[in-house]
C-alpha cells in the first residue's frame, strides 16, 4: 500500500494539471476538482503546488491558468523536432520562397524557436529566442485570437500597447476587433506593424483543445511582398500550421 501513494499522487497531480491547461480557463477549484475527478482537498493543495512551482498562475480571484513554466515546457517539446517540424517549415519556404518561423507562446510574448532563411540576398533580422511582441506581429496576434478572451485581456491589461512603429495597433477596440476577424480568417497579417519593412502573415497552432501553442508565420519584405501578396500566403501558411498540429 505504501508503495502506491506516490503514484497516485502523482495521477491526480496530472488529472489537476490538465484540467488546468483546459483552453476555456482560467477555472475555478470547483470546476477543476470536478474535471481532475479528484477532491477538493487534494486539488487545493496541488495547486498551491503548482502555482508554487509555476506550473499554475492563480488570478486572485480563486481562479487558476497556465503558468509560465507550463508554456515554457510547451516551447520545449516544439523546439523538439522528433515529430519532424522542421521538415514542415521547410516544404514551406521552398513552396513559398520567403522566411519561415516557428513561435510558440513565453509569459506575456512569443518566442521564435525555428527559422528558415530564403535562399535569396535579402534576409529577414529575426533572431531564435527573441521576444516579440504579441499586439504588433502576425505571430503574435494568431495566438492571442486563440486565447480565451478573458486571458488575451489579462494579457493586454498587463503588457498595453506600445507603439513600435507608425503602423503599429495602439487602440484597444481597434485590436480586439482584428482579433476577432482573425479567428474567423485563421490567420494573422502585419505589414510593417512591429518593424519597419517587415511584413508577416502566421496560423496558429493549436492543441487538441483548442489551445494557442504556437504559430506558423511566414516573413518578408514589403518592398517584395505586397499586402495583396502576403495575404495570398495564407492557405499555405494555414496548412502548414494543421501539419505542425497534427505532428504534435
Amino acid at each position: 500500500m505504501e508503495a502506491s501513494k506516490p503514484a497516485n499522487s502523482v495521477v491526480k497531480a496530472l488529472r489537476v494539471l490538465h484540467a488546468v491547461a483546459r483552453a476555456d480557463g482560467p477555472h475555478r477549484l470547483g470546476d477543476i476538482a470536478e474535471r481532475s475527478g479528484v477532491s477538493k482537498a487534494s486539488t487545493h493543495r496541488v495547486l498551491a503546488t503548482l502555482v508554487e512551482e509555476g506550473y499554475a498562475a492563480a488570478d486572485g480571484e480563486g481562479r487558476y491558468g497556465c503558468g509560465n513554466q507550463l508554456r515554457a515546457m510547451a516551447a520545449q517539446v516544439l523546439a523538439d523536432d522528433a515529430v519532424g517540424i522542421d521538415a514542415v517549415l521547410r516544404a514551406l519556404q521552398q513552396r513559398l520562397g520567403q522566411a519561415v518561423h516557428l513561435a510558440v507562446p513565453s509569459g506575456d510574448h512569443a518566442t521564435y524557436t525555428h527559422k528558415v532563411d530564403p535562399g535569396h540576398a535579402y534576409r529577414i533580422a529575426t533572431d531564435v529566442g527573441a521576444p516579440l511582441p504579441l499586439h504588433a506581429t502576425a505571430a503574435g496576434k494568431a495566438l492571442l485570437a486563440h486565447l480565451p478572451a478573458e486571458e488575451a485581456a489579462a494579457v493586454l491589461d498587463r503588457t498595453g500597447l506600445p507603439a513600435r512603429t507608425p503602423h503599429t495597433h495602439t487602440d484597444r477596440a481597434g485590436l480586439v476587433e482584428e482579433l476577432a476577424a482573425i479567428r474567423d480568417a485563421g490567420y494573422a497579417t502585419d505589414y510593417e506593424e512591429a518593424d519597419a519593412s517587415i511584413c508577416s502573415i502566421a496560423a496558429p497552432v493549436l492543441d487538441a483543445d483548442g489551445t494557442p501553442v504556437g504559430a506558423v508565420s511566414v516573413s518578408s519584405l514589403t518592398f517584395l511582398v505586397t499586402e495583396e501578396q502576403l495575404a495570398g500566403f495564407a492557405p499555405a501558411v494555414r496548412q502548414a500550421a494543421e501539419d505542425v498540429s497534427r505532428r504534435l
